[in-house]
């Protein structure tokens, strides 16, 4: 979907990896994702000690360590900058860049933030290797594969915003509000919105059922519980 992103610009993707059509020629279905996912240019890196967003990025670190994993990598795995011309992207590194307009933007609204952190986080591009020894498809073909992956990264949001203890609704209403126009490599934000809850209703069931029947390894295991250290 074509998306206008607050304070500057327009980018088809509200957050996440910014998907482009596979080269031509490639090899293999992993060459044509990696492309899809990682074909364009990095978002301009801004000063990371940029003092109207270093409390936010702080904050947003702690969470990443959590959120890397509840997804079940280690936190090494993923970094986080600040960045221009973006909401959120994460690269085939697993360095996720952060909007400073989006983020000063919505500086009261962590539960936005820290849904978006776990949509890229929920992408998960160590995972891609799965896909290299395919052959290659047609672009219909990583077109519906972009929405699969899409969906699986905002189904992660919605569980990990249970696990952690923050709503998921302004995650969906933020899909919603930036939305203009559906896009072949994603699902309407609608349908995404629904996708985000079921994830949730999925982590928070996972919670219940675990404080119910066994309260002390809930205690123990709790994703809110994670105070990110390590």
């Amino acid at each position: 979907m074509s998306t206008r992103v607050p304070g500057g610009g327009v980018a088809r993707n509200p957050f996440g990896p910014t998907w482009v059509g596979a080269k031509e020629g490639a090899e293999s279905v992993g060459e044509q994702v990696q492309d899809s996912l990682f074909g364009r240019p990095k978002p301009q890196i801004l000063d990371q000690d940029d003092a109207d967003c270093a409390a936010l990025m702080a904050r947003l670190h702690t969470f990443r360590k959590r959120l890397a994993r509840l997804v079940g990598d280690e936190p090494g795995e993923y970094d986080l900058l600040l960045a221009a011309g973006t909401i959120a992207s994460i690269d085939k590194d697993g360095v996720v860049y952060i909007g400073r307009d989006f983020l000063l933007s919505h500086a009261q609204d962590f539960a936005l933030q820290l849904g978006v952190l776990a949509h890229e986080i929920g992408h998960r591009p160590k995972r891609w290797a799965e896909y290299k020894k395919e052959q290659p498809r047609t672009k219909e073909d990583v077109e519906q594969l972009c929405r699969l992956e899409e969906t699986r990264a905002d189904y992660f949001a919605g569980y990990a915003l249970a696990q952690l203890k923050y709503s998921a609704e302004p995650l969906c209403a933020f899909l919603e509000r930036i939305q203009q126009h559906p896009h072949p490599e994603y699902f309407s934000a609608e349908l995404r919105g629904r996708t985000i809850r079921e994830g949730y209703d999925a982590g928070r069931r996972r919670t219940q059922n675990l404080s119910k029947f066994f309260p002390e390894l809930q205690r123990m295991t709790s994703a809110a519980g994670d105070l990110g250290e390590a």
